[in-house]
């Protein structure tokens, strides 16, 4: 099989092409260092994407925060992560870089908090 990657490593995004049958690299063609490389490896054998959502918040200054997984992922986890997190609640405040839940599909993913979310008075606010 011969498909075509432009690789996002670095800012050459090289284009590089490969010839490959199943996990079995033949060749490699077009990257310009190492990196694109593993890259193409890497997409080939495991591909690897960082998840980005969000979470649904009670009794914060904003309704949502925003989420990542701590470390790259399977890709085929994607779906799934974004499943769970549509259903997920979390109680304000919340830290930038908090550990949101631990885990997730017992596959050591973790999800954490990328902004700060302040606790409102729910009392306080109606009367303002």
């Amino acid at each position: 099989m011969h498909r075509e990657f432009i690789c996002i490593v670095c800012p050459n995004s090289c284009h590089i092409s490969v010839e490959y049958e199943g996990t079995n690299i033949k060749d490699i063609k077009g990257d310009q260092c190492p990196k694109g490389r593993d890259y193409v490896k890497n997409e080939i054998t495991n591909p690897l994407r960082v998840f980005t959502g969000s979470v649904l918040v009670e009794n914060g200054d904003f309704p949502l925060v925003s989420v990542k997984t701590s470390s790259p992922i399977p890709k085929q986890y994607l779906k799934k992560v974004g499943e769970i997190t549509r259903q997920m609640k979390v109680e304000a405040p919340v830290e930038l870089g908090q550990i949101v839940a631990r885990n997730l599909l017992n596959k050591k993913i973790d999800l954490i908090a990328t902004r700060k979310i302040k606790k409102i008075n729910k009392k306080n606010s109606l009367l303002s």
